[in-house]
């Protein structure tokens, strides 16, 4: 009875819990959908800018679904590896991919959502607009333009517009924040798990973990290759792939400097549903038994997920970020609180409370 109620309990938590985060994750995607769709802000510019003269590549060097396979399902796939066949932890796989999927989720909606504001005209701009290269043939150009006098350009003088909408969305570069958000979340992800910086200096740790950073600079750089984006576009891509994915990865795992870094945060329980599985398994006569200890060694035991592999460490796991107590100082004053023990659990059921906050002793 006490596993079922336990599974139940845990089950119930991790669900209520984690549904959040991937319930925010589909309405970050949907978000994004609808606004790819909108019409990006036409820019002035002007037809002498040499800038925007490159020819338009018809063929790029990686195309979407390439980049799609790259910085995405390729990091999910050696993470699934990793925590399966190598960890053999469900709570690393669930946090890895939760992680990865919420850094791409947030990149591909914060830039398109600048890219539709800023609506900056790509480097091959004009030839998407006017036609100025005939890719068909030898590339000869067509007689220059002019802009009025005094004046800028706009899109009422392209002749054609099936090209043009995405010809205003160069900046910033969806393609190197993509790249740089999957593959720099599974740089890191392998940084932790191979502790890079435990400072013993190993060079193979440092290739492996560098490799999908410089798969990542190579998408970025063929932008600027196939005249798809200036470098200015690229930079600022890249940087706000990198920063989401620092931030999901600290999401679910702690900093890489720490000696648990490959260790993924326990999962969460809720704190409404904790304590009644606890206490539902308390004998309700005031006296002491033997099984209860054991009882509730090994409810925590299946509660703490990854970092709870024995039953001194699994109060740790209730801590709130899936580090022991040791780690966090808890014992030194410091703000992180230790969940309640198994007799403060008690007196929460009686209703009793001491000077400190607790509970105070049973009567």
């Amino acid at each position: 009875m006490f596993s079922s109620v336990r599974l139940q309990a845990r089950t119930r938590a991790l669900f209520i819990s984690y549904g959040k985060d991937w319930g925010l994750i589909i309405v970050v995607l949907a978000l994004f959908s609808y606004i790819d769709t909108l019409e990006p802000f036409h820019r002035q510019f002007s037809v002498m800018d040499t800038t925007i003269q490159h020819p338009f590549a018809k063929k790029e060097t990686i195309p979407i679904w390439l980049a799609l396979v790259l910085a995405c399902i390729l990091p999910a796939i050696v993470i699934g590896c990793i925590a399966i066949f190598q960890r053999k932890d469900t709570t690393d796989l669930h946090n890895g991919l939760l992680g990865l999927f919420l850094a791409q989720a947030l990149i591909l909606i914060v830039t398109d959502s600048i890219k539709i504001a800023v609506g900056r005209p790509r480097p091959d701009f004009l030839d998407r607009c006017l036609n100025l290269y005939d890719n068909d043939l030898a590339g000869i150009p067509l007689p220059q333009l002019s802009d009025p006098l005094n004046m800028l350009s706009n899109s009422s003088i392209c002749a054609r517009t099936e090209l043009l909408k995405d010809g205003f969305k160069s900046f910033p570069s969806g393609h190197s924040s993509f790249s740089f958000g999957g593959l720099g979340y599974l740089s890191m992800y392998l940084a932790g798990k191979l502790h890079l910086f435990d400072e013993r200096g190993h060079i193979y740790k440092s290739i492996v973990v560098l490799s999908p950073l410089i798969v990542a600079a190579l998408i970025a750089t063929s932008r600027v290759c196939d005249y798809r984006h200036h470098w200015h576009d690229v930079t600022v891509g890249s940087i706000i792939g990198i920063v989401f994915a620092i931030f999901s990865y600290r999401q679910y795992y702690p900093s890489l400097a720490t000696t648990k870094s490959g260790r993924p945060f326990a999962p969460r329980v809720l704190e409404e549903i904790l304590p009644t599985a606890l206490l539902s398994h308390i004998r309700n006569d005031d006296e002491n038994h033997p099984d209860n200890t054991a009882h509730r060694e090994s409810f925590l035991n299946n509660v703490g997920g990854a970092g709870a592999y024995s039953s001194n460490e699994s109060r740790d796991a209730l801590t709130g970020n899936g580090t022991n107590m040791d780690d966090l100082g808890v014992n030194d004053g410091s703000k992180y609180n230790p969940a309640p023990t198994f007799e403060q659990s008690r007196q929460m059921q009686n209703g009793q409370r001491g000077n400190d906050g607790y509970l105070g002793p049973l009567s």
